[in-house]
């Protein structure tokens, strides 16, 4: 959920004030989609470039603050159970090393969430309750921030000067 909404709230944020890093899935979606050709430009970081200088450029200075949005349920459980074995996870933990404020923004955040593919059939996801609690528990997270929404982190975002 919210992968579109995601990259033209990005599409927004002029492209020298951001860094992005894609996960396996996102990376492979985008590409799928044919979304990325709307990220042109960016500079763009995924998980064929995992080494330990992707992660250490959180310690340049040049950045403020961390977004992970969409967030899946896996990295979710992944990062409330202290487990940084992807980019993401790895950006997640660093990140909070360092004190950078980190916004999330759950692709799951809702207890039911109704949407059709794109050949048009109607589909309900139901919330796990273990989603829940790894939902619940990394809002308690020290310097975490958790949106249900896009218009919340745009809101939050504009609020700091992007």
């Amino acid at each position: 959920m919210f992968l579109n909404e995601v990259i033209e709230l990005i599409c927004e944020i002029d492209k020298e004030k951001i860094e992005i890093f894609l996960s396996k899935s996102a990376a492979e979606i985008l590409m799928r989609y044919k979304i990325v050709e709307k990220l042109e430009g960016y500079k763009i970081n995924d998980e064929n470039n995992t080494s330990i200088f992707t992660i250490t450029k959180l310690f340049s200075g040049k950045f403020d603050k961390i977004v992970i949005a969409p967030c899946s349920t896996n990295t979710i459980a992944k990062i409330v159970h202290g487990i940084s074995d992807t980019l993401i996870t790895n950006i997640f933990s660093q990140g909070g090393k360092l004190r950078l404020p980190i916004y999330v923004l759950p692709s799951d955040s809702k207890q039911i969430i109704e949407f059709k593919t794109r050949s048009g059939r109607k589909h309900t996801l139901f919330m796990r309750r273990i989603d829940r609690e790894n939902l619940k528990k990394l809002k308690k997270f020290e310097g975490v921030k958790v949106f249900n929404t896009v218009e919340e982190l745009k809101k939050s975002l504009i609020q700091g000067q992007i």
